[in-house]
């Protein structure tokens, strides 16, 4: 390569430093218009089966999670295998998927996830909907509320960042809860599964 050089003229190099600039500036500016309508970082939510009335604390998912039995929670719920979470966790760090965690009262694992994945439509002028997915309560922690608690945050979150609606998909036997939890029976799920 000795004696070659790359050309370059000063016009394509200003050209492409302009655009990656203007790139730059209009991510920045969508990221501040939609900043206010993100799902917030944390909520609290009163337990009603919580002597101490204390409310719950409901996070989004970190990074040092996957440590502390996040993906054990999920093998609760369906298979999960063994994927790069590291990688999945750097793609949905800006959404469209928020995943919620709850933590043990000795803060040391994940005990209930929930995920809300938000979708830009065209219809309802450009609106939002929600959707909960993956809710999950670790067996042992089963009956405590935490997943009315899970429900009610991922629920707030969506109507925080602007969701003109919330919806999910559920099992018949798992049907009565979601009512309990103020959401109601509304048309059919279909799916179809590629193997």
């Amino acid at each position: 390569m000795r004696g070659e050089s790359l050309y370059v003229s000063k016009r394509g190099s200003f050209t492409f430093v302009l655009g990656l600039f203007a790139s730059a500036v209009f991510r920045r500016i969508n990221r501040l218009r939609d900043s206010h309508r993100s799902p917030p970082a944390r909520l609290r939510v009163t337990s009603h089966k919580r002597p101490d009335a204390r409310p719950v604390a409901v996070r989004r998912l970190r990074a040092g999670d996957d440590r502390r039995g996040f993906r054990a929670l999920l093998a609760q719920l369906t298979e999960v295998g063994e994927g790069d979470f590291k990688r999945r966790f750097r793609a949905i760090q800006d959404g469209p998927e928020y995943v919620y965690v709850i933590e043990s009262e000795s803060g040391d694992r994940v005990v209930a996830s929930g995920t809300l994945v938000i979708e830009r439509k065209f219809t309802r002028g450009c609106g939002k909907c929600g959707h909960i997915e993956d809710v999950v309560v670790d067996s042992k922690e089963r009956g405590k509320d935490l997943g009315r608690v899970m429900i009610e945050a991922l629920t707030k979150a969506a109507e925080v960042c602007g969701c003109y609606k919330v919806i999910l998909d559920c099992s018949e036997e798992n049907a009565g809860f979601y009512e309990r939890c103020g959401y109601s029976r509304k048309e059919i799920q279909m799916a179809k599964y590629f193997v």
